[in-house]
């Protein structure tokens, strides 16, 4: 069982991770962890990419470290360890996570470009594109396009754009 929690309060939405494979994270109200929002498993898998835990599969690499443990549906990363959280458990990405990323983010990629197809537009001429919801909160565009989750061609045109629904609600 993964760690995902929705965005609300100890939901870990910024991660880096560095050459020793040593974890700083931000948490939504900055308190104690409770497990991993949408926005920090995008970090997560960036910095996975840049320290170089991730092979070329999305696999988590076979390195002996403290971090990383083998379990019976593979390999896992130890983000933060339970005794450092406010979870009855270790704070962990797994490999199976990382595969549901890795469809949720060709399916985002996948609807972006149809629906440009679709409107006759080019990616390359859009001025800006702005992302909302959740996601419109917390995500680093830089590591949303390091996953491909968004298109080369969208950086430096994307911008954050925070509760959209509720300004739309005040608009009605």
């Amino acid at each position: 069982v993964g760690s995902g929690l929705r965005s609300s309060a100890g939901a870990i939405q910024k991660v880096s991770i560095a050459k020793d494979f040593s974890v700083k994270y931000e948490t939504i109200g900055k308190n104690k962890p409770r497990g991993i929002c949408g926005s920090g498993y995008i970090d997560i898998l960036a910095e996975m990419l840049k320290s170089g835990l991730l092979d070329k599969d999305g696999k988590i690499k076979a390195i002996k470290h403290k971090r990383i443990r083998e379990t019976e549906l593979g390999r896992e990363f130890v983000v933060v360890f339970k005794e450092d959280s406010d979870s009855s458990s270790d704070i962990i990405i797994t490999e199976a996570d990382i595969d549901n990323l890795k469809r949720a983010k060709a399916a985002i990629y996948s609807a972006t470009c149809i629906l440009c197809k679709h409107l006759s537009l080019n990616l390359e001429d859009a001025e800006n594109i702005f992302i909302a919801g959740g996601f419109g909160n917390y995500l680093d565009i830089d590591d949303a396009l390091a996953i491909g989750l968004l298109p080369p061609a969208l950086r430096g045109k994307t911008r954050l754009a925070v509760n959209t629904a509720g300004m739309g609600a005040q608009d009605c």
